[in-house]
């Protein structure tokens, strides 16, 4: 039987999937069902809206399951009359073992880092944020553990200065795409080894982003600053808050979106969080090393993503004003 003809159950949610399961068509594998999250409220309105994942899928006329639970007995009982040959993950969530044991040939993953450094929900972010200089991405077999399955095969890249999470993403992606295609013959067939990941690593963990840890915290170098806010960017945006200097302590929440290390630059005189307005439209921020971080685009509250040129030409700052 041509391996291409053998059903493949997909899973997947995120942005980053889409081009996986388009790449799966084009290349005329048969994808028997894709499995995606329920539709969830968006935007001022809060009316549901799919996946893109879900989107892209029905645009193909593929079947969409949608289960709330991954045990719920009604879904599994589709999974088994599927009979899928191959299941194929893509940044979606963990899986029960009577899901990823179901397929024929188990299920694969495709992960966006060098396994096993960055295993978790965000590993693109976490990349970026601690200034890793390389990544890459791991197909591996999926198992009881999160992201410790047996590894099928990596490809690295190196990371740009100028990469954000944004950029990042989209070239994480087409390597992915890439490896996947590579060996998905192969693993269809049962004709690939697989190397165990060491369990007991030291390597760091790509936790979940959460509005705790996307508060930027100005006490850090201007190095480790920007690769935060980068890692962050386009979203969700690391955060800080504006002292707005009252006996009520108030403050105004903002996002940044870009910057950049001023490296001639030293304000050991001010304080971390200080703002410095050294020219018509420019802004500057006190790092905890002294040096100057250059804010190139931010967004104010109920606001659009504005240049700092933009922001600062109809804004009016507090006297002396800080971030905290």
């Amino acid at each position: 039987m041509n391996e291409k003809s053998l059903p493949l159950l997909f899973l997947g949610t995120a942005p980053f999937a889409v081009g996986f399961l388009r790449d799966l068509l084009d290349k005329k594998y048969n994808v028997a069902a894709v499995v995606t999250a329920p539709d969830k409220p968006q935007g001022r309105g809060r009316k549901l809206a799919p996946s893109p994942v879900k989107s892209f899928a029905l645009e193909k006329g593929l079947p969409v399951l949608q289960p709330e639970k991954l045990t719920d007995e009604s879904f599994l009982e589709i999974l088994e009359n599927i009979k899928p040959h191959l299941g194929i993950v893509i940044a979606f969530r963990m899986l029960p073992k009577a899901v990823w044991a179901l397929p024929t040939r188990g299920t694969i993953n495709l992960h966006a880092s060098l396994l096993p450094r960055w295993r978790g929900a965000a590993p693109i972010n976490h990349a970026l944020m601690a200034g890793d200089k390389t990544t890459g991405v791991t197909l591996f077999h999926l198992n009881e553990g999160l992201d410790e399955g047996d590894i099928i095969a990596t490809d690295s890249l190196e990371i740009s200065d100028n990469d954000n999470f944004g950029t990042l993403h989209d070239k994480l992606a087409l390597l992915g795409q890439d490896l996947l295609q590579k060996h998905l013959s192969s693993v269809l067939c049962g004709q690939l080894s697989s190397k165990r990941q060491p369990l007991n690593t030291d390597e760091p963990y790509a936790s979940k982003l959460t509005t705790e840890n996307t508060r930027i915290d100005w006490s850090k170098s201007a190095q480790e600053l920007h690769n935060f806010i980068r890692g962050l960017s386009p979203t969700p945006m690391a955060w800080t808050e504006l002292s707005l200097g009252s006996e009520a302590q108030s403050t105004l929440r903002f996002k940044i979106a870009a910057c950049e290390v001023v490296d001639s630059s030293i304000a050991s005189d001010l304080p971390y969080g200080a703002i410095h307005l050294p020219r018509r439209g420019e802004m500057e921020v006190v790092a905890g090393d002294g040096h100057l971080l250059r804010i190139l685009s931010l967004q104010a509250p109920g606001k659009k993503v504005l240049s700092t040129r933009d922001y600062l030409n109809g804004a009016k700052l507090p006297e002396n004003p800080r971030f905290i």
